[in-house]
């Protein structure tokens, strides 16, 4: 999916984000935009190379709430009380196997397969019980639109 289709589908969902923080004091999209300089440290740290798409959304806009889906922000300096992209991974794929970008909520994450230091653009469902990791989208965008974006 290309941004500007992604971003022409997500309009939808900024109006409900501001309807709902209007009546109900929350957004649902509440996210914590990541600079060029955080994306570079964190890909150093992780000794991992993100996706493109995922990069230009953690820009524009961020980690955290995006619709029915909570994004992990990237953040340089993590202070513990929330969870991060960088803490999850090295917690949950400290091999770089994988690189957890959202979890599941049973304790599972969607994240990126990662081959020779590179995420692969598509997004994969993991267990946390060892079960074989499944493809669930085929780029970062589609896998957001399909699950962040549901009506």
């Amino acid at each position: 999916m290309d941004p500007t289709e992604f971003d022409a589908l997500a309009e939808g969902m900024h109006a409900k984000s501001a309807a709902s923080q209007a009546n109900y004091g929350f957004a649902l999209i509440d996210g914590r935009v990541a600079g060029d300089d955080e994306i570079a440290f964190v890909e150093r740290r992780m000794g991992v190379a993100l996706p493109t798409a995922f990069k230009a959304f953690m820009r524009s806009y961020g980690g955290g709430m995006f619709g029915f889906i909570d994004l992990l922000p990237i953040v340089v300096e993590p202070d513990g009380r929330e969870d991060d992209l960088l803490t999850v991974n090295d917690r949950e794929f400290p091999d770089r196997s994988f690189v957890a970008v959202a979890p599941v909520g049973t304790g599972d994450y969607w994240a990126f397969p990662v081959a020779d230091g590179r995420c692969r653009d598509e997004v994969w469902f993991c267990f946390h019980d060892g079960g074989e990791p499944e493809a669930v989208a085929a780029d970062f965008l589609e896998f957001v639109a399909s699950h962040g974006l549901k009506s």
